[in-house]
Parts: structure tokens; sequence; C-alpha cells
């Protein structure tokens, strides 16, 4: 299975939710070397082992859990949505291999969930995305990444589909506010209407109702330039670039 035809599992063409899909990770041939896939007997965690058709879902776990738990709510009915909007390299500074090899392995799972196409999404991004394993050196792969409100669907679409709240999968140990950049993205849908909710899916615990704070250049027209000129965009789609090495004249 070429990545092209991975793609198209995790994003079929017939999904209401399939355009925010982002298809730079499923490019890496490293796909087709994919370790074997969750248990058949796995099944989705209590809270969602029925979707809540007013409910979308985000989430914000490392990479690898991200995928898992995505598997075990399409059992339960949900549609993930991957949102992973980086590249491959073998000197990157975000390890994406293990999100790699779980889109690869799952691949046969979400076919076989056979999801309705108005099925409830439920986001799927990388908690590790802007989080360097090591010094971002020359020779390093930058391969960093952030979402912005354009990366999901707007709140007027969402409450067309029928989505009236959107609950937050995070650890506890992140805090009770979502990171920076999904700060953005929330704080909008709050402000249009739709009730935000925080669960760890660990615990057994009910979603706490979240009051997402104004994040920092809020709705700035610099916003997004500020926050891109850390970062490298990648030619092929989304982000990844070679550090260059720093450049010398003489006198």
């Amino acid at each position: 299975m070429n990545g092209s035809e991975l793609f198209e599992i995790w994003a079929p063409a017939g999904s209401v939710w399939s355009p925010w899909a982002k298809p730079a990770l499923f490019a890496d041939q490293a796909l087709l070397d994919a370790a074997a896939g969750p248990s058949a007997e796995a099944s989705p965690p209590a809270p969602f082992s029925s979707p809540a058709s007013d409910t979308a879902l985000v989430l914000d776990l490392p990479g690898e859990k991200s995928v898992e738990l995505a598997l075990l709510l399409a059992r339960g009915g949900y549609r993930p949505v991957p949102l992973f909007n980086t590249t491959h390299h073998p000197a990157a500074l975000v390890d994406v291999r293990p999100v790699l090899r779980g889109l690869a392995s799952g691949a046969a799972a979400l076919a076989e969930a056979y999801l309705s196409p108005q099925a409830p999404p439920a986001f799927l991004l990388d908690a590790n995305r802007n989080t360097a394993s090591g010094p971002a050196a020359p020779g390093r792969y930058d391969n960093r990444w952030v979402v912005f409100p354009q990366d999901f669907p707007s709140a007027n679409f969402l409450l067309a589909q029928g989505i009236r709240h959107v609950t937050l999968l995070q650890e506890w140990r992140q805090g009770e506010q979502p990171r920076p950049d999904l700060a953005h993205v929330l704080r909008r849908w709050q402000e249009a209407g739709l009730g935000i909710h925080l669960q760890d899916p660990d615990l057994d615990q009910p979603p706490l109702t979240l009051d997402v704070r104004r994040p920092s250049s809020f709705r700035s027209l610099f916003y997004r330039a500020l926050t891109l000129a850390g970062l490298r965009r990648n030619s092929a789609g989304g982000f990844g670039g070679i550090i260059p090495q720093p450049s010398s004249s003489g006198g």
C-alpha cells in the first residue's frame, strides 16, 4: 500500500471532514515499514463507546497515543481526522516514526470500521509537535509544527453539521488549558457558542467545562507571520526543512 492509498483510508472522499486531513506525512515511504496493528479485542474507552453526534473531539496527545486512541474511537463511531502537518527525515527534531507506523498499521482496522460519512470527527494532533528532541543545530531537520485556525473547520461549519460541543483530550500533566497554538482555535469556537470541554482519556472522570483563556496575539493580523518566523515550511507541504550552516564572510 502506498501513501496515496493509505491517505484515502484515513481521509475518504465521502467524509465531510476529509478536506481538513493533512497529506504531508503520508508521502513518506516509511509508512510501508509498519508494525503490527492494535489488538482486535480492543474497545474504545467507556465514555466514548458510542459517539455523541453533537460532539467533536480534539486529541492533543503524544502522536503515537493519539493514533492508537483514534483507532479505538473509530470502533465507537468517531471519524479520525489526522492533522499531522509535518514531514519525516532521519535527522528530524521531532520523531514522527511512531505516528507513521500507527497510521500504516491501523489502516486495515479503520477501513473495517465502516464509518458513516457524517460520523462526528476526532481531530488528531501530536502533543510533541513543537518540542525538539535535541538542539536545533545546523544539519538537523527542523520539522516542528503548529496548528492555525485555518487547519480546522470554522465554528459555522461545525454548527452546520450539528456539532455543539468540543471535547479536548489531553493529559492532565499538561494542565487545564490547551497549548497556545490550539488555544487560538478553541477560543474562536468558544466565542461562536460552542461548548468546550476537557478530559484526560486515561482517567475515569467526566469531562470538565473548559473556559479557554484568550491567547497572546489572538486575532492579530501578525500572529501567523510571527509564529511561522521560527519554523520551516516544506515545499511539498507541511513543515520541515534542513537547518543551514550559518553564513560567514571575511574582511
